[in-house]
């Protein structure tokens, strides 16, 4: 290869112009050896080389710059070199603090690192930014003031390595935050968040917070809004959940409170489509716990503890405001449970104000439609009508016509009266009882009964209660029975034949017994005198053996009856007639027919 030296760098467009009949020489300005890689070779120890100077107009009206034109900018103060592709690129040193402007659809700073180092690493030892990226342009919506990307698979044993992006507080006694994110916009579009996480993929999640000190207290993620938006709104756009909890210890999955100075409430549960009929609340529970617990921990509270409501013109089964369901063998569809042994409100309360009933409740098998019991002096059921009222306190009606079982059956074990009826009122009867709907019984408000087809009862005379001389302890079922001589309305054992004082029989088994006492006396010191009826009756043979038909009269033994000598009885002495025929040793009892004659 042939060389050139030109001693007079003053030669230097002659000699280029020489030159330029060949491609392959080296020159050399100021060297006699040209570097073998250089096709020119300027040396100098007192000068440089000026290339063309253009100002930054100049530079860029140069029609078709060929890639590596090389021109100085004096606008810029530095070299300027055209990249095919990219266009005029600053070939500005690197020199702190640096500044540098360019308008080029290429990154105006690019660092690559191909080993393990960091491309771009940024300390601030002092008391500003590390790194800071701003966009200045307001019209700017097509890129991002920062973008971070990574094509890495993670690494699931350490993810605090592999992420697109890591940061990191490392001061234990650090107040701040490790992202902040701030939008100051006035509008709530999609998007206008200070922190926007996506999950693009069909898994991962689009943000993912990790208290993951096993000592420590602080929350994962506290939400707060200083506004009148909503702290956390959540939605699921498919099949999932908008929000789900779950704990691994004792705390509570969702614990929602209101302090002490706020007004609004610890939670609420909205359905908007009317097509939904999914639960608006579900809770269930596998444990032994109950599945809620509600509770106004409040001694002069006066509201519930749980209020619930539907607003239905219909009354299907299922539409009420609360639905309780026991679908085991046991347990209740509804406990109501008043604990407090000093307390006076009811277990439940059922008020309507329509004209529905306050309690409907049905047994579908065999059970009672309603049990209530009582464990002290209380009533296990008690029906009363207001006074401005116009009801019945109760009623008991059987509509199936072969239903042979009683409409009302009272039984007691007690020594109380098994039927208690209490007419306080001006008018009306202690009872009636209807057939068809016509009266057929009525006991009125004085105790009087009246019966449309008579009455059937019991035994087998009427008797009256008297007062007895001496003790009712000498007296017996069948003594013939006379007026005592030695005090008013009182009677005695008969005593003497053909007396005209024989009034009756101590009756064995009266069907009426007459008193003027109260229905409430219980008749001490009186015996039942049977006066007319069949009655059980002491007799003797003294006035000879008795025949069936026979009149009796009083005897000469005291309380006992004999057979009458029709030439000798006299008015008021008849006893009654022998219903039996006695014939006996001593004294016997036989049926008589007793009626005073």
């Amino acid at each position: 290869m042939k060389r050139f030296y030109i001693p007079n760098a003053a030669l230097l467009t002659t000699l280029l112009g020489s030159l330029a009949f060949t491609a392959s020489a080296q020159v050399g300005i100021g060297t006699t050896t040209p570097d073998a890689s250089a096709q020119l070779d300027v040396q100098s120890g007192a000068k440089g080389v000026l290339i063309p100077r253009l100002n930054s107009t100049q530079r860029a009206g140069i029609a078709s710059p060929a890639d590596g034109l090389l021109v100085y900018d004096t606008d810029t103060k530095s070299f300027w070199y055209f990249k095919s592709g990219t266009g005029w690129t600053d070939n500005a040193p690197f020199v702190l603090p640096f500044a540098g402007t360019t308008n080029n659809a290429a990154a105006a700073f690019s660092a690559t690192n191909q080993g393990a180092g960091p491309a771009l690493n940024g300390i601030a030892t002092g008391e500003g930014s590390a790194g800071k990226f701003q966009n200045t342009n307001s019209n700017n919506i097509d890129a991002n003031v920062l973008d971070v990307e990574t094509n890495g698979s993670g690494n699931i044993p350490d993810n605090t390595v592999g992420n697109a992006a890591s940061f990191r507080i490392n001061n234990n006694n650090s107040v701040g935050a490790a992202v902040r994110g701030e939008v100051g916009t006035i509008f709530g579009n999609f998007g206008a968040a200070g922190i926007f996480g996506k999950s693009s993929g069909t898994g991962g999640f689009a943000g993912l917070f990790h208290a993951a000190n096993t000592a420590g207290n602080g929350a994962s993620l506290v939400a707060i809004t200083d506004g009148n938006g909503n702290a956390i709104t959540a939605n699921a756009g498919k099949d999932g959940n908008g929000i789900e909890t779950n704990i691994d210890g004792a705390g509570n999955a969702l614990y929602a409170w209101v302090p002490s100075f706020a007004t609004g409430r610890p939670g609420r549960f909205e359905n908007y489509n009317e097509d939904n009929e999914t639960e608006a609340l579900l809770v269930r529970t596998i444990g032994n716990g109950v599945a809620g617990n509600f509770k106004v921990d409040r001694t002069t509270g006066t509201s519930a503890a749980v209020k619930a409501e539907v607003n239905s013109i219909f009354a299907n089964f299922g539409t009420a405001a609360v639905y309780g369901t026991s679908s085991g063998t046991g347990g209740y569809a509804g406990l109501f449970h008043a604990s407090n042994t000093a307390g006076n409100g009811p277990a439940l309360l059922a008020l309507t104000d329509g004209n529905g009933n306050g309690v409907t409740a049905n047994a579908g098998g065999t059970g009672d439609g309603v049990e209530a019991t009582c464990d002290g002096s209380g009533n296990a059921m008690f029906g009363w009508i207001p006074n401005f009222g116009t009801g019945k306190a109760g009623r008991f009606s059987n509509f199936n016509s072969s239903n042979g079982q009683p409409t009302l059956y009272v039984t007691t074990n007690g020594t109380g009266n098994n039927l208690l009826i209490n007419h306080t009122g001006p008018s009306g009867s202690l009872a009636v009882f209807q057939s068809g709907g016509t009266n057929m019984a009525r006991i009125n408000k004085a105790g009087r009964g009246f019966f449309n087809d008579g009455t059937q009862n019991g035994g087998a005379d009427i008797a009256e209660a008297f007062d007895v001389v001496d003790a009712t302890s000498q007296y017996e079922p069948g003594d013939v029975l006379s007026i005592a001589t030695s005090k008013d309305r009182t009677i005695e054992k008969s005593a003497g034949a053909y007396s005209s004082l024989v009034l009756g029989v101590y009756a064995t088994k009266p069907g009426v017994l007459l008193t003027e006492e109260n229905i409430d006396s219980e008749l001490t010191g009186k015996v039942p005198m049977g006066v007319v009826g069949v009655i059980p009756t002491k007799v003797c043979t003294e006035g000879g053996a008795i025949q069936r038909g026979d009149l009796l009269v009083t005897s000469s033994i005291p309380g006992v009856a004999m057979k009458a000598d029709p030439a000798k009885i006299q008015t008021g002495q008849a006893l009654g007639k022998a219903l039996q025929n006695f014939d006996g040793e001593g004294t016997g009892k036989i049926n008589v027919f007793v009626n005073v004659k």
